[in-house]
């Protein structure tokens, strides 16, 4: 089964998969990129759901747009929108989805209010197609319910640290999630770098294969 994986910025990938073309929290993505079959946005802010970004990729009348509430009710966003809980669960083709919480355990913008509170009902995803199973992590920490989300065959997570995990708490991460590869993201555009990236691989090598990607269409 071929997994084909295009990182453009942050949080935001396109996954070409079972004759699907999927994209995580599109942001930054390049004029001329394919348009999606299925977009997964996981929460409202600017860097993962941005209206712009997902406009240059999607086909009003075809695309299958998925998201948590939060994003669903951003007002640029035209619709149709189908909203997903934590919990919730949505078949496209080939192609399940299941979302599962995403939140700040010890991440605060001021004392007692975590950037990503776990009542918002922020979403990471995991995805099923013809065999091949990934986890979107979203903005979150390694909250307790990853233990439940694995195995997984590739697992995409933040590792920046300040609004969400560190590397040190993304290796934690890896160790719930038994993922065969780890890919590092959100890091390079708001807060860390490829350095983060870079310590998740030292800290993990021996249990998962890590992909460190170049940013496409942006120098690197």
């Amino acid at each position: 089964m071929t997994f084909d994986v295009t990182w453009y910025a942050q949080s935001a990938f396109r996954i070409d998969v079972a004759g699907l073309r999927l994209y995580h929290d599109p942001f930054q993505i390049p004029d001329g990129e394919p348009t999606a079959d299925v977009i997964l946005i996981s929460h409202e802010h600017f860097d993962h759901c941005s209206p712009p970004d997902i406009a240059r990729i999607r086909d009003i009348h075809k695309t299958f747009v998925v998201a948590n509430p939060t994003a669903a009710n951003t007002r640029e966003l035209e619709p149709p929108v189908h909203v997903i809980r934590p919990g919730g669960e949505v078949q496209y083709g080939r192609l399940s989805i299941r979302a599962v919480p995403a939140y700040n355990l010890n991440k605060f913008r001021s004392p007692g209010v975590p950037f990503h509170p776990r009542e918002k009902e922020h979403v990471g995803f995991i995805c099923r197609a013809e065999g091949v199973t990934w986890y979107f992590a979203g903005d979150t920490d390694a909250i307790p319910e990853m233990a439940q989300f694995g195995p997984v065959d590739y697992a995409f997570l933040p590792v920046s640290g300040t609004y969400v995990m560190t590397a040190e708490e993304a290796a934690e991460a890896v160790r719930m999630l038994q993922p065969r590869v780890v890919i590092p993201m959100h890091y390079g555009t708001v807060v860390g770098s490829v350095e983060d990236a870079r310590r998740l691989a030292a800290l993990v090598g021996d249990v998962a294969e890590v992909s460190i990607l170049e940013p496409h269409g942006r120098p690197s």
